[in-house]
């Protein structure tokens, strides 16, 4: 009987590990001098816990499916014994198929994050009910890492992730904090929602597709011609959804994670290549078109291959699994 009880222990917490979204590092820093750690301490492990545990789908992840990225939280100062204020970082990565390579799919930031936290209670979320700013702003962005990474994997797959997205926006409604209206700029969460729940921005899915699934994770293979093709498929869409309107938060994020990237796929592409990502990027980010004629760069191939970048992995290592 007790090796049967041992068995069914170690089925339900392998299922419990199986079914987990996340593999998200959750940092609190202090800028304070001569501050007490401890209750900077119980909110990283309490953080941790409510992202890392939680299950925030109905689906089961493999453990090399689950999805990494980073939250850190700089609290700059204590306003009061449950009121704190800081910077919120964000970034969410994924693997590249086939590769020793990980590409930053989200790299932003939200200064003046301000939340409350009171030691011992438990971080309460549901997506249509508004608590505090601390798990509706983290729910955010847990989902948006959602859509997004759907998104890279089948054309239009985070669509229900986004609407999670709005229901927890449209529940923030009534908070005091900073970054859920729709007046007070076009770079917070609202707007972050309202570009990708909106049908005149749908492009934007078949750019995070296009790129990643059909891009990306096909460049290990012999049909790299092919892959660097479809990558500037996603970058047409991209122009597409920039012509809409220009300046919209989905298409400023994709630039910040990708710019850097993309110079160095094509910068081994032949030169009738390289010119029209040249053109489509200047278009899109005209502050950085110095950046982009980095491109013309010869890199002595033209596979795009093998390519160092600032995370100090390869752009692409062949025959490393994923």
């Amino acid at each position: 009987m007790k090796y049967i009880l041992v068995i069914l222990v170690s089925l339900l917490l392998s299922t419990t590990l199986f079914s987990q979204e996340f593999k998200v590092q959750v940092g609190v820093s202090v800028q304070i001098t001569g501050t007490d750690r401890k209750i900077y301490d119980a909110i990283q492990a309490d953080l941790n816990d409510f992202v890392n545990t939680r299950k925030w789908t109905n689906y089961n992840y493999k453990t090399e499916e689950k999805i990494e990225g980073f939250i850190s939280i700089l609290v700059k100062k204590r306003v009061s014994q449950t009121d704190f204020q800081g910077d919120l970082n964000i970034q969410l990565r994924r693997p590249v198929y086939n590769s020793s390579y990980t590409t930053t799919m989200l790299n932003t930031q939200e200064l003046d994050f301000t939340f409350k936290y009171q030691e011992g209670t438990t971080l309460q979320f549901e997506e249509n009910t508004y608590y505090d700013n601390l798990t509706s702003t983290i729910a955010f962005y847990l989902y948006y890492f959602l859509a997004i990474d759907a998104d890279s994997f089948s054309l239009g797959g985070g669509i229900p992730y986004f609407k999670v997205c709005q229901n927890i926006v449209t529940a923030a409604q009534k908070s005091a904090q900073r970054g859920w209206k729709s007046f007070e700029n076009e770079k917070n969460k609202y707007w972050m929602s309202e570009n990708y729940n909106n049908a005149t921005y749908r492009y934007m899915h078949d750019v995070w597709y296009n790129y990643h699934m059909m891009g990306l994770d096909k460049m290990h293979s012999d049909a790299q011609s092919e892959a660097r093709n479809n990558i500037f498929l996603a970058l047409e869409s991209l122009q597409r959804t920039n012509r809409e309107k220009s300046q919209l938060i989905c298409v400023q994020q994709f630039i910040d994670a990708k710019s850097d990237e993309i110079i160095q796929i094509f910068k081994g592409a032949p030169d009738n290549e390289k010119e029209r990502v040249i053109k489509i990027m200047t278009e899109i980010n005209p502050a950085n078109t110095n950046k982009y004629e980095q491109i013309r760069t010869n890199q002595g191939s033209n596979s795009g291959l093998n390519t160092p970048l600032n995370n100090d992995n390869n752009l692409f290592n062949p025959n490393q699994p994923r």
